[in-house]
This record gives structure tokens, sequence and C-alpha cells, in this order.
């Protein structure tokens, strides 16, 4: 049998999985506790068979109820409504003194007046805190399961072993940080046993972002993600563990140390802490006999969406298993699986050829264990070292700090930005008269983020400008890939202003303890003649947008610039007619935004439209596609009327959607084959092939007057159903001609053309292994070019870039008059994860233009009337 601990254990070695035929009787407890074979009525591990959510909450519960080692709490409630659970284990003496531990830890993670020889004191007291989650992505199952016996193990085994792990540490065990997820993979896992379906849920594992649920950790836009975020806050770990699966192919077990590079805002004691817990687990499985782990490969520590925790002072060791066969089956090969080539940092290659659902278990338990060990022995260090880190945090000396001007163009971006940096812990400043730095003057109401705070890091990472090393495989050959994206300049993304002062500077400042968008007052109520005006500049007028459509009040947008009472107007700005119900309703959206509402005396004499009430949108989804899902969000939060294509709708597109938007990952093959009806359950019609006629019912719904909306991929797609008549401008060639992984991009708009109102003439563009085009015919369709790549120069602004000369001037987004359909295409992803929200009103812009009435200079001053 392999032992996890064993490497540095003393005896008696405990064992792999918990002895599941008679539960240990511990010398304190409030009642037994049944095995987890017991409980489930199969041994955790048995091929085919995976433990449901709805099961392992209340075994937990048990657990927690039985066990004086265990507290189990609830921290909420999941978007699909499930329990958002966390276990804290630890001795029963550490959790009767639990406040004091969380006040100890607070205490060294924020060293602002605490003296060395305090902090010494103070380590010495204290238990550092490992956080270890499972399950965030819920077809990698083998985590969620091992959980089950870690929480079984902790709270009964009677060792000198365990003991001294749980007297020397706090363990916060969340045994899965995706329960919506783990409900929708095993539920189905288990109602499709027997059948002839596959096994695996085919669609997104979390309503909205599936497998992009952990890169959501510096927008922060998911409860899931502020309750992990709420956890590593509050308790300020000294070690995260993310549990993660590989595919089979992959070694065994990954553990750190990472790939490079790291970002250089994670402070080295805690990358030096990383190796030393990610070795830890190797040698322990190692010494146990458990073979073909590997380390410093794949796996970067660059981009701040995986992991906020290592800008609060947590180590981050994410752990990769290699997958088995269909979940819970046995991965059987001709061959000894995986790589069998010896190297530094792959020394041991795996001796067999079937990998198990129990072997996954075993392996990741094995770490798990051994990175306990690697605290626990070592707690006098773990905890002082939090003060260093801390200590070097607080005494930055450059930057000084970041200025957030106060009366920016768009104030939902800056709000946006600040409950982000709120919700992070980081302090924000607010200045209560006008100051200068760094040779500016600045406005009362500025934003100030000084940066000799805990937890600066986190903002300065997001706020400042990325430039990514350019890493190569080998000497001249291609580029190294980085794991995740290499940029999240802040405000690049959502587009507002923040400057970096590097020397210091005096101003009287507020810290504030709670974020608000900036006041504004309501105008007077405009005469008949006259409207209410709102302009273009903000993301956030598409919420009033939505809000008005679902009153179903008349809107209007002013194709051109026009001036009243001193003031001009850019095209797009919206314009009201006044009532009662409007004034009302202005009034709550401005303050919620803090985009301020104007008042005209008359309506000016441009063109312009008047947009169709209750406009419909229709969002093509694939299953498991992750940029609509990511769209779903954002028109939920928006409030916007749309719906999914479902199969059944190609048969009268135009009667049920104005507008349909076809984002990055749609392609031909997933609308005319979808989901086989032969794999998956009639349940799943929605998301069946809907064959060539379904694909011409799409064609003939953009020219018999449809609008189209499409980026990244998708806009490849519409090429390929519309004729469009553009060709890429990027070599076809190796990475090392033209490589851009997740970069923002210089971007030249035109904000006159309405699919770019209210979007900045130079506003960056996110571009991560997308396309950008040369027009081969502007006669074929009338078309109009909306957004390009500069003729010269350097295209990139943050990240990273290889041939950007490709892009001198091509073409990025352009709009389109096909048949008589609007469409309007972008090469590059407009709707990336939520990031990228300045220039993802185009999406909002093209939708609700598309279908809207185009009225005359003369038509518009009279508002359609």
């Amino acid at each position: 049998m392999i032992h996890p601990g064993a490497a540095l254990a003393t005896p008696p070695v405990p064992p792999t999985q918990p002895d599941q035929s008679q539960p240990p009787v511990p010398a304190k407890k409030k009642g037994s506790i049944p095995t987890p074979a017991q409980y489930f009525g199969t041994p955790i591990g048995t091929d085919g068979f995976l433990a449901t959510w709805d099961k392992m909450v209340p075994y937990f519960q048990l657990i927690g109820a039985r066990s004086d080692r265990v507290r189990y709490e609830e921290i909420g409630k999941t978007t699909l409504g499930y329990p958002y659970v966390l276990l804290t284990i630890s001795s029963p003496k550490n959790l009767a003194n639990l406040d004091k531990l969380v006040a100890t830890n607070t205490r060294l993670a924020d060293p602002r007046g605490l003296s060395e020889a305090e902090a010494k004191k103070l380590a010495t007291e204290g238990k550092p805190f490992y956080y270890v989650q499972a399950g965030i992505h819920s077809t990698e199952v083998g985590n969620s399961q091992a959980a089950i016996e870690w929480a079984y193990r902790l709270a009964t085994e009677q060792s000198d072993y365990i003991e001294k792990i749980l007297d020397n540490l706090v363990i916060l065990l969340q045994p899965c940080q995706n329960p919506d997820g783990i409900v929708l993979v095993n539920d189905y896992f288990a109602a499709t046993a027997g059948t002839k379906y596959s096994r695996t849920y085919p669609d997104l594992y979390n309503k909205y972002n599936g497998h992009d649920d952990n890169r959501d950790w510096i927008m922060l836009t998911q409860i899931e993600s502020k309750y992990n975020v709420s956890i590593l806050n509050k308790y300020r770990p000294q070690v995260f563990q993310d549990s993660h699966g590989a595919s089979t192919g992959s070694p065994r077990l990954f553990t750190p140390p990472y790939l490079s590079p790291y970002d250089p805002n994670i402070d080295t004691i805690l990358v030096q802490e990383t190796d030393t817990v990610g070795l830890a687990m190797q040698r322990g499985m190692t010494a146990a006999g458990m073979k073909g782990n590997g380390w410093g490969a794949e796996y970067d520590y660059w981009s701040p969406s995986r992991q906020y925790c290592v800008y609060h002072g947590s180590a981050r060791i994410l752990t990769e298993a290699a997958a088995a066969a269909n979940l819970a089956y046995p991965q059987v090969s001709t061959k000894l699986l995986g790589q069998q080539t010896v190297d530094i940092n792959f020394i041991e290659p795996y001796d067999s050829n079937t990998w198990t659902l129990r072997n996954i278990i075993d392996w990741v338990s094995q770490a798990f264990y051994s990175g306990l060990e690697a605290v626990a022995y070592d707690t006098y260090n773990w905890l002082y070292n939090s003060y260093r880190v801390g200590l070097k945090a607080v005494t930055r000396t450059s930057p000084f700090a970041f200025v957030i001007p106060s009366g920016q163009r768009d104030p939902q971006a800056v709000l946006d930005a600040l409950e982000i940096f709120h919700l992070a812990a980081v302090e924000i400043h607010q200045a209560q008269a006008a100051f200068t730095a760094g040779g500016k003057q600045y406005p009362a109401g500025s934003y100030v983020i000084y940066t000799q705070q805990p937890y600066a890091g986190f903002a300065k990472t997001l706020l400042e400008v990325q430039n990514y090393p350019q890493l190569l495989q080998y000497p001249g050959g291609p580029p190294q890939r980085p794991y995740d994206t290499t940029a999240q300049t802040l405000p690049m993304l959502l587009g507002f202003e923040a400057d970096t002062i590097t020397a210091s500077f005096s101003a009287n400042t507020k810290l504030l303890s709670s974020i608000k968008p900036p006041a504004v007052a309501m105008p007077v109520t405009p005469p008949s003649t006259g409207a209410y005006a709102i302009g273009p500049e903000s993301y956030g007028v598409f919420r009033i947008v939505a809000a008005l459509q679902k009153q179903n009040i008349p809107t209007f947008r002013a194709a051109a610039q026009f001036t009243d009472g001193g003031r001009t107007f850019p095209a797009g700005t919206l314009l009201v007619p006044p009532s009662s119900a409007v004034r009302q309703l202005l009034t709550s959206q401005s303050k919620d935004t803090g985009i301020p509402v104007a008042t005209l005396g008359s309506v000016p004499s441009v063109p312009g439209i008047q947009l169709k009430p209750g406009t419909r949108i229709g969002l093509v989804k694939p299953p498991d596609n992750m940029p609509s899902g990511w769209l779903m969000w954002v028109f939920d939060q928006y409030g916007v009327n749309y719906s999914v294509v479902v199969a059944s709708d190609y048969a009268d597109l135009a009667g049920k959607y104005d507008a349909i938007i076809l984002p990055e990952g749609v392609s031909r093959n997933s609308i005319v084959n979808g989901l086989s009806a032969t794999n998956y359950p009639p349940d799943w019609a929605w998301a069946f092939g809907v064959g060539t006629t379904g694909w011409n019912q799409l064609h003939d719904f953009v020219t018999s007057g449809g609008t189209l909306v499409t980026y990244g991929s998708g806009t490849a797609t519409a090429q390929t159903l519309l004729g469009l008549p553009i060709t890429s401008t990027l070599p076809t060639g190796s990475s090392s001609d033209f490589y851009c992984p997740g970069s923002l991009l210089s971007q030249e708009f035109d904000p006159n053309n309405p699919a770019a109102w209210g979007v900045p003439a130079n506003n960056p563009v996110w571009f991560v292994s997308d396309d950008a085009y040369r027009l081969t015919s502007t006669t074929t369709y009338p078309v109009e070019v909306v957004a390009k790549y500069p003729d010269s120069g350097d295209q990139l602004q943050s990240g990273w870039l290889i041939g950007g000369q490709y892009l001198n001037g091509a073409v990025n987004g352009l709009s389109w008059t096909v048949g008589k359909g609007y469409v309007v295409t972008f090469g590059s992803e407009i709707g990336f994860r939520t990031w990228n929200r300045s220039e993802q009103r185009v999406l909002f812009n093209a939708a609700y233009y598309g279908p809207s009435t185009k009225l005359t200079a003369d038509q518009f001053q009279r508002l359609g009337k």
C-alpha cells in the first residue's frame, strides 16, 4: 500500500485512504462518523462511481457536527443556488482559539506599526493557515472526490502524524469551489449510467463561464469568485493549494516549481515558498513510489486572473492530475502512459499502462499531505515570512502611488475598477481638495492608491502596462507559450485614466470604507420641444438603454455631433422624450452609475435613429462555448432582452430575433452538426445540428433584413456564410513570424460610425490568437471600416506581440450591408471574459443600431413624430 506522508511522517505511517471497514474511535467525539464507504454505499475512487454534491454536503455537515476538529460553514449560495462550503479543520484547541489565530495572521500580513521583535513573538504564537480547494473545473473529478477522504481522515484519525499536523496548522478545506459544476457534471454522469449516451456533461459547467471560472480572479464578476476572495481576505492563509486535473497524457501529477516567467509583482519570498511546497510534494510522491510526476513545464506564474492569492500573501500551489478515461473509468493503453524519457524536472516515468480514478485520488492525496507537512513542520518561518512579505509591501518606494483622476469620460469604468480594488482589500483614498502630483494638477474627488500598503501589488499589476519577456522554446526557436494571457492593464480594458506617480507628494485624502458612484444631479425637466440627453462615452449607458427598452420608452440616438447650450454632444448621444416615468428611470440609473443626464431645450436637426422597441437579441451559443457564456453574464447584468438561439428557432429566425450575435468559437460545424442526437439525450435537442437547411436559414435571416454581429473566429464563420470579401493579413507559417497570445494592441476607431459610437478614437483592442484582414473588394457589398490597426508604429500596447508589422494598416472592425441586412464583423475578440468592456460596447451599438429606424434630420428633430 502507498503511504501519504511517508517521506516525513513519524510512525505509525498513515495509509493512502482511510480504513473504510471500521472507523477509529477518537478520544473526543460528538458522535460516530461513518466512513465514506459506509456513508456513500461505495468506496470513494471506485471505477465508474462519483459521489454527488447532494450527498457530499450532508456528509460534511455530519462531520462538522460530530468532530471537534472540524467546523462546517456555508459561505453562501452559488449562482444556481447550491451551498458554497468551507471546512475549517484543526486541533480542538486551535479551533477554540481561532479568532486569535486569525487576528495574528492579519497582523503579520499588515505589519505597519509592528516591530520586528513583536513579529517574531507573533510567529511563535500563531499557526499557519493552509487553504486547499478542489473541484473548480468540474470535469476534473478526482480532487473533490479525494476531499471527502481528506475531511474524514483529518476528522477521525488518531495518530501522532495527523495530530501533529492539526496542532501546527489550520486547514481551510473547500471540497468544491464550483458546486454548480459538480452538480451538473456528476449528476449527469450518474443519470447516463448504463445508457448509450456520452457520460461527460457537454455544456458549460458553470452558468456563465465554465472552464474560465478561475480566470475571473481579477475582475471578480462571479459570486463564487467573491466568496473565494472573502475567504482569502479573512484568513490570510500562507498557502493556497489549487487542485486541478490535466489531460490523460500529462504527467501523473504536476506541482510547482513553475515554468518561467513569474509576474514581478509577486513577492520573491512567495516564489521561493511556492517552489518549496511543490518540491516537497514531489519528494513525498517519489518516496512513496508514485512515478510519472513533473514540474517546471507548461504552467507559469504570470497571469493574475488565476492567482489572486499571490498578491495577498499566499503561495499558490497548483496541482494538475492526469485524467482517467470518461471521467471515472480506467485509462488503459497498449504502452506505458505518459512521458517515458527522464529529465531534470521529470525524474521517474510512470511504469504502468493503466491509470484509474483511485490512482488520481492516491496521487493528489499524497501531494496534499506532503504539502501540509512542509508547512506544519516549519511553522515559525512560514509565519515570520508573512511578516517579511508584508513589510516589503508597506515599505515600497517606487512607485509612490497611482492616481485615478475624477471627472473622467466614463464613470462606469472608474466605478468598476474601484469596486474590484475594494473587493481585493486594496486601500483607496479620495482627495478632499485639489493637489499636484508628478507635475500634474488633480481635482478634488480624484482617487489615490498609495503603494505602501499590504496588497498594492494587486493594484499595481492591474494598473501598469505589461512587458512580457520574449521567451523562446530554444535559441532561435518558436515562442514559449504562456499558460494564459500576457496582459491585464485595466485602464486600457475598461477605458479610464490612471497615472503612475513615482515621487512622493502631499494631498489631503480620506480612506474610503465603501465605493459609491460620483454624485450627479438631475437637470431640470426639458420642455416638450426638448429631450433628456445622455452622452455615449460610458459603456454603462447600455444599462440605461436596456432599462428604457424594458419599459418600452421611445429612445433615440443622434447620428452626428451637435451642440446645445455651449456643450458639444458626440454622435451616438441618447435622446429620450420627457415624461414622469422617464425622469424617474433616469434619476435612478444616473444615481447607480454616476453617468450624468443633460437637458436639451430643443432637439437638434441632425440625422438619427429610433431604437426598435424591445429589440430582440439572439445569442448563438454552442455547448461549452465560454465566450457566449460571458456574454450571457453581461447581458444579464445589463438587463438586455436576449435569449440563446436554439435549434428549433432556425425555421423562423426573423420572427424571433432582430439581431443575432456569433461570438468567438462559433463555427459552421457547431451550427450545422451541433451535438449528436446519438450521443446525447433529447434534453439537448436545443443544441443538435440544424443541417444545411438551418445554415441557409441563417443566411436568409441576414439578407432579408436581420442584423448579424460577429467577432473572433465567429467572423470567419460569417465570411463563409455570406461570402465576405476579406482575407487574412497574418502569415500562416510558424509562430516565430506572428504571435499574440492575449495582449492589448493599438487600434483606430471611427467614432462617427454607428458601431463605434462612444468608443475612444484610439481605444486598444484585445487580441488572443485572432485574425486581422484586408478587404479584397469594396463592391461586393457596401462596407465601412469601423476600426483598423495603425498604418505603422508599435502595435503592442501591453503584453506580448511578435510580428506586429503584419498588422500595419489591417482592418479589424467592418460594417456591411448584405442584401437588406446589417452585419458588423471584428477579427479580434471584442467580448473577452468581460475584461475589455470599453470596446465591448460595439456589440451593443451594432445590435441596437441594425434593427433601428433610420431618421432624417427633420424626422429626428421631431423625434419620429
